[in-house]
């Protein structure tokens, strides 16, 4: 058990909202687990919407009950932060559902932080098109990943969470590997919306009525479980969409150290952020990022002004992401 004293939470999202939009539950003893710590050892008022234990096929409940699940967690007017339990898969089938400017309107007026990564990329950038303010969504962990361990949450993830939903500042630091930079290079500050989120769900919402057009960005990816070479031709595909092309920095975050194949004859991610940058010329392509399904996670503000410096030269960079909505 973490013996750590609790951290104050800020008042106004005293009430957490559980709920499950996509994949079904794998262990209910982390979701057990992650609502024991987050209201005994951080002073939430967690609750579960009616669905996040249900299971329809893969799905937590079919797509009428997830839905309607995430209608009403909009609705209510108690100022909460709403915390997906896990990812998955389900989002895409409800996006032609789903009225967004209501639900990004009820986001605004309500008060509520959504909060969650990977297959809620889709809901979060469709919220963001629609007219949801940044600071209703929050880039960052979700319930049985990152607070279902029996020791709770890890400190530096803990941190990042707690300092974003109290303060709504973030303020991210990480050694960090440079393509497309100077190695003379000193220091370097780069201002725009900071967004992005899974890879694979953001290719997903090209060409759809769902993504976000966000010129000067910085564009923050993540994935798991796939090799160099599939995350390589999906950056291409953002770039020949023409979206990586807009932005200010390309951000790369944890991809679960995608394992050489047999083939690869020295092929990596870093070979994959080489040829991407090349073809970009004047946008640079950053490293190792602490976000994505890793731990320790670092949060972000989706669609929120941020900025990223980077220090350093002669091939030893370091960067620092920094939002702060108040």
């Amino acid at each position: 058990m973490n013996t750590k004293p609790p951290i104050a939470t800020n008042q106004a999202l005293n009430q957490l909202i559980m709920f499950s939009p996509s994949g079904a539950l794998v262990d209910e003893t982390l979701l057990d687990r992650a609502c024991n710590h987050l209201s005994n050892q951080h002073g939430f008022n967690v609750i579960e919407m009616p669905e996040a234990r249900l299971r329809t096929q893969r799905f937590a409940g079919d797509e009428a009950t997830r839905m309607a699940s995430i209608e009403n967690a909009f609705a209510m007017n108690t100022p909460s932060l709403l915390m997906a339990t896990r990812g998955g898969y389900g989002l895409s089938r409800l996006l032609p559902l789903l009225n967004f400017p209501e639900l990004a309107a009820l986001l605004n007026a309500n008060a509520h932080l959504l909060c969650g990564h990977s297959d809620i990329t889709s809901l979060q950038l469709a919220l963001l098109n629609a007219g949801a303010q940044p600071a209703t969504l929050l880039h960052g962990p979700m319930a049985c990943f990152d607070f279902g361990a029996e020791q709770g949450a890890d400190p530096l993830t803990l941190e990042h969470f707690l300092r974003a939903v109290e303060k709504q500042a973030v303020h991210i630091e990480w050694p960090v590997e440079c393509v497309g930079l100077s190695t003379e290079q000193q220091t370097i500050a780069i201002e725009g919306p900071v967004w992005g989120g899974n890879l694979t769900l953001l290719c997903s919402l090209l060409g759809t009525p769902w993504l976000p057009s966000v010129p000067g960005g910085i564009l923050v990816l993540e994935d798991v479980n796939e090799p160099a070479y599939k995350i390589e031709r999906m950056l291409l595909q953002l770039l020949h969409a023409g979206v990586l092309a807009q932005q200010k920095a390309i951000v790369l975050g944890n991809f679960c150290e995608p394992k050489p194949g047999t083939h690869d004859n020295g092929y990596s991610l870093r070979s994959a952020a080489e040829f991407v940058q090349d073809q970009l010329k004047h946008v640079p392509v950053l490293l190792n990022f602490p976000f994505g399904h890793c731990t320790p996670k670092a949060c972000w503000f989706q669609g929120g002004q941020g900025t990223l410096t980077i220090t350093g030269g002669h091939g030893e960079f370091n960067a620092r992401l920094v939002q702060t909505l108040r």
